[in-house]
């Protein structure tokens, strides 16, 4: 079957400039920029993206190995100059079996509309900063970008999202929840369509940069004119500010819309690997995703067309439903997933014995 696959960045502009004798670089530009493919044919374009990727992987001597890389990934590993260059060969050895691309973005100049109303359903109106709400809109994007695409009438399809979470509720999730969209946490480390998504949305960033030209439709066209694919741009003004602005401050719930069997990773002992000086959430996060057990894992959901997502034991124990699989590290997160079995029928895995049926997999 067709599948439509959906990723949002962020779309920022800034300057340099000198004020009261310091010299700062200040954005004058913002929005999430969304990006979508449209692809007839699944199976075709899995093999020919997976195997480039494999192909680039070597030709640009990375130095662990993987099934697919995200875009930020890449410019963490190769740098921003040579992780564009990847992302443009990937996409031109697939482009073929892609039939259409999508991108979506927001016209929100905060000059001419400061603040952005928000809430009114069961919470008070409020008026927010447009520059922190285009901010703020940005986790969102994916799924809107998705809401926008289906817009008008569409090939049948599967619908691919990249993960979000924490996102309130909106009119645009409202009429896309129905569809039956499938959500991907990591969707660009374990979807190829996702992650052709993710691509597309950095290569239209830094093409539209090196152009040295706007945001705008037909320079989008202009930057991708010489693919074989067909380019569809639209921007999402004034008059659609009531789709996408969160009516509610409760958060969707994308619990039944996750692609399962989905697979959760327990990490535990992170303070004692990390100094203390620096033991932030975010060194956690950033350390988790260079480790090993993450890569396996990606590969793992990528090899089930499924997902993956670090288990938070606060926010996710309603996202755990029978069939997933819980891979732990450390004994404290050993622990806590096979409390979990006793409730939920779910396989428990160390990141060891992951590791081992990964080999064997790929030795068989």
């Amino acid at each position: 079957m067709a599948v439509a696959a959906f990723d949002a960045k962020e779309f920022p502009r800034s300057k340099i400039i000198q004020s009261d004798g310091e010299v700062k670089r200040v954005t004058f530009f913002y929005t999430p920029l969304g990006a979508g493919v449209f692809i007839p044919d699944q199976q075709r374009f899995k093999e020919q993206f997976v195997q480039s990727t494999k192909e680039l992987a070597e030709d640009f001597k990375l130095p662990y190995r993987k099934n697919l890389y995200s875009s930020n990934e890449l410019k963490e590993t190769l740098g921003p100059r040579r992780a564009t260059p990847f992302c443009d060969k990937l996409i031109t050895s697939a482009s073929e079996s892609i039939s259409t691309i999508y991108i979506s973005y927001v016209i929100r100049p905060p000059a001419t509309f400061p603040y952005t109303e928000v809430g009114g359903h069961k919470c008070p109106r409020r008026e927010v900063k447009t520059e922190m709400f285009l901010r703020q809109l940005g986790p969102h994007f994916s799924y809107i970008t998705a809401w926008s695409y289906l817009g008008i009438p569409r090939p049948a399809s599967e619908i691919h999202v990249d993960g979000f979470s924490g996102c309130k509720l909106t009119s645009a999730w409202d009429d896309l929840a129905p569809r039956g969209p499938r959500i991907f946490p990591h969707g660009d480390e374990c979807n190829p369509y996702i992650c052709a998504s993710d691509m597309i949305a950095f290569l239209t960033d830094v093409k539209l940069y090196k152009s040295k030209l706007k945001l705008q439709p037909e320079n989008v066209k202009v930057v991708w004119a010489d693919y074989p694919f067909q380019v569809e741009v639209r921007y999402l003004d004034v008059g659609t500010v009531s789709k996408y602005a969160w009516y509610a401050d409760q958060c969707i719930e994308t619990a039944e819309y996750l692609a399962r069997p989905m697979a959760f990773l327990l990490v535990d002992e992170l303070a004692a690997m990390v100094p203390e000086s620096v033991a932030t959430e975010e060194t956690f996060r950033q350390m988790i995703t260079t480790m090993q057990p993450y890569r396996d894992l990606a590969d793992y959901a990528f090899s089930r067309g499924t997902a993956f997502q670090k288990f938070n034991s606060l926010q996710d124990m309603k996202k755990v439903k029978d069939g997933d699989t819980l891979v732990y590290i450390g004994p404290k997160s050993k622990a806590t997933a096979e409390a979990i079995s006793h409730m939920v029928d779910v396989e428990v895995l160390s990141a060891k014995e992951l590791r081992t049926r990964l080999k064997k997999a790929t030795t068989n």
